[in-house]
């Protein structure tokens, strides 16, 4: 990742990306182990992220964090979900909470520092 970017893009950029690539999966899903890799990650991203806000030394608002806390739980439950089947809809409200996930923290007015 481009050190030009801001603190804002630097923490919002993967949520963005794991949108891209679980709509690309999306678009194949024939490739099933495709599929379940890109979730495997999106899982990781969020729970990265749950940890990383929830443990910080930095203010975070109660509600932010019991945000973060439920999305990261539906995150693993919905991978779960989709490892035994297919939903369509389902991957597309993954998508669509990474793009809103993204477009939030982009609107923050801090966002906490990723570690390098």
């Amino acid at each position: 990742m481009s050190d030009s970017l801001s603190p804002q893009e630097q923490v919002a950029f993967p949520f963005l990306e794991a949108a891209v690539r679980i709509d690309s999966a999306k678009q194949n899903l024939d490739d099933k182990d495709l599929l379940l890799r890109v979730l495997d990650d999106n899982v990781a991203l969020w729970l990265y992220f749950k940890n990383l806000l929830t443990n910080t030394e930095e203010e975070i608002a109660p509600e932010t964090k019991a945000f973060l806390i439920q999305a990261s739980e539906f995150m693993v439950r919905a991978a779960q979900l989709l490892q035994r089947e297919t939903d369509e809809e389902l991957i597309s409200r993954l998508v669509a909470i990474n793009l809103n996930m993204s477009e939030l923290l982009l609107q923050s007015p801090t966002v906490p520092t990723l570690p390098q």
